[in-house]
């Protein structure tokens, strides 16, 4: 009896450690610390949805490489015509020992102008390419950037989620606060809200067809609505592909110019 008696005491003691209500700043990292490939690869379609209905259809192409103190990613806008060979490329950094992390580096080219434009810090909240996906949303933003508060739990789509709280330590961004909602199994972005500095929602993500492809969790499809706007972008991944050889030097500006991502 007394050996059941220190089964069970262990037992119960050992759960309430494993249910141990995470942090907002843990949740976050661990979030931001979902495995990844050391290269990625897609096509993906963007379709725009204006406030009338209409819609335009966009093509893309995307390639990454991790590093040990970057993520290197360069998108090419493949279709249609008139954005055909635009390309943004991302050099994003890697937390310091000391947990700081340097902003990422970010330029876009237009072929029509045939110059490559460095986008600055301040440019970051600007709509990317007219969507409804600011720059700051194309890269890959530093925890250090804003505090977290853990504000409840909810389901999304039958799954159990952590709701956190971000607020940004600098207050003049274009959206100083932010709610997501993580998933607890995988640790995967649901939904996020969006709060203008008047703290009024501005613009809402939804993230669905979550699967692993290749042993990774993949977001399949995002969908960004502009609520103030009444506008909306839905992103579709297509041939997603890991693990294969992806030469550095395509994530360069002198790449961009001579149209070498394909």
């Amino acid at each position: 009896m007394k050996k059941f008696t220190l089964i069970l005491i262990a037992m119960i003691f050992g759960a309430s450690a494993f249910t141990q209500t995470l942090s907002g700043y843990d949740i976050m990292k661990k979030s931001d610390e979902v495995p990844k490939s050391k290269t990625s690869s897609y096509t993906a379609t963007m379709t725009l949805t204006d406030k009338k209905g209409n819609t335009r259809i966009r093509e893309v192409l995307e390639k990454s490489l991790e590093l040990t103190d970057s993520t290197k990613s360069v998108i090419i806008f493949t279709k249609p015509k008139d954005v055909s060979g635009v390309g943004y490329l991302t050099i994003s950094y890697k937390e310091d020992s000391s947990g700081n992390k340097k902003d990422s580096d970010n330029w876009l080219y237009m072929p029509a102008m045939k110059k490559v434009r460095r986008i600055s810090g301040s440019e970051s909240g600007g709509d990317f390419m007219g969507t409804d996906f600011t720059y700051d949303d194309m890269g890959d933003r530093g925890l250090n950037k804003d505090n977290f508060q853990l504000i409840g739990e909810e389901d999304i789509d039958g799954a159990a989620c952590y709701k956190v709280e971000c607020k940004a330590k600098n207050s003049t961004e274009k959206n100083p606060r932010k709610i997501c909602w993580i998933r607890k199994d995988n640790f995967m972005l649901c939904k996020a809200e969006f709060y203008d500095r008047q703290n009024e929602l501005q613009r809402e993500l939804i993230c669905s067809d979550i699967k692993k492809v290749d042993g990774f969790w993949t977001t399949g499809k995002m969908l960004m609505k502009n609520i103030q706007k009444d506008h909306s972008t839905l992103i579709e991944m297509n041939n997603v592909s890991y693990g294969e050889s992806i030469d550095e030097s395509l994530f360069t500006v002198a790449a961009l110019e001579k149209g070498r991502i394909r």
